[in-house]
């Protein structure tokens, strides 16, 4: 099948840049395309436009500017049945968050809640750097739905949505086994900043019904926890194989 083809370079292409049997790779992904790729009139091309839409195309253009490939086959994927929200307090590092949401998008996390926790230094803000970091996190691993950010006011409402089942990623509470707590389509997994929860905030989440979740007797980086923890939650939604 020509989409299983991996030598293939895929860019992201915007939705409303497709039109008809067209379409035109502009921006940060044509920039790559022309000045790293370097590629040329009558390459193949994989796009995909972030909302389970992939494309096979042929370069009918390279400017100076943007890309315009002519398609020539076409498949969407629905997204997944089962969905993992990580539900983030801010981290203290640009680079820790960066981190966090290549390797966690990566894993197939479907949303990201970021939240101010009582030991983040500053509370977070969407930039244009986390849906690059996404985007390209996709074109490397094959996802082919970007996921979604927001940001919560606090830990509170972060918490409180109708979750079929809520997580907290904590080595301070008594553990329960992960294959019993995550149950249902709608799973949130909560996780800290540096430094870890305070005992006010697990309270919180015990309160609002969250199940604590162990990695085990190691400390890791609130970046690397929040990628074990999701990997295994996704392994047992049964999206990461048999």
């Amino acid at each position: 099948m020509l989409f299983s083809m991996p030598h293939i370079h895929r860019f992201y292409v915007e939705p409303e840049a497709i039109q008809g049997d067209t379409a035109v790779v502009a921006g940060p992904e044509a920039h790559h395309a022309l000045h790293v790729v370097r590629v040329q009139q009558g390459d193949s091309v994989f796009l995909f436009d972030g909302l389970g839409r992939e494309l096979l195309g042929r370069i009918l253009d390279a400017s100076r500017h943007d890309v315009t490939a002519q398609i020539t086959e076409e498949r969407n994927i629905q997204p997944e049945a089962r969905s993992l929200t990580l539900l983030q307090a801010s981290l203290h590092r640009d680079k820790a968050t960066e981190e966090l949401i290549r390797r966690c998008t990566e894993v197939g996390v479907r949303r990201f809640v970021f939240y101010p926790a009582e030991r983040s230094e500053h509370p977070p803000r969407i930039t244009g750097k986390w849906r690059r970091w996404a985007i390209e996190s996709c074109k490397q691993c094959g996802r082919l739905w970007l996921p979604e950010f927001s940001i919560a006011p606090g830990f509170e409402s972060a918490l409180t949505c109708p979750w079929s089942a809520l997580l907290i990623a904590t080595a301070d509470e008594t553990p329960v086994p992960l294959r019993t707590a995550v149950h249902g389509d709608n799973v949130a997994l909560a996780v800290g900043p540096e430094g870890d929860f305070t005992p006010d905030e697990r309270a919180l989440a015990l309160a609002c019904h969250a199940r604590p979740v162990s990695l085990g007797p190691a400390t890791f980086r609130a970046e690397v926890a929040a990628t074990i923890a999701a990997a295994l939650i996704r392994y047992e939604l049964g999206a990461l194989g048999p």
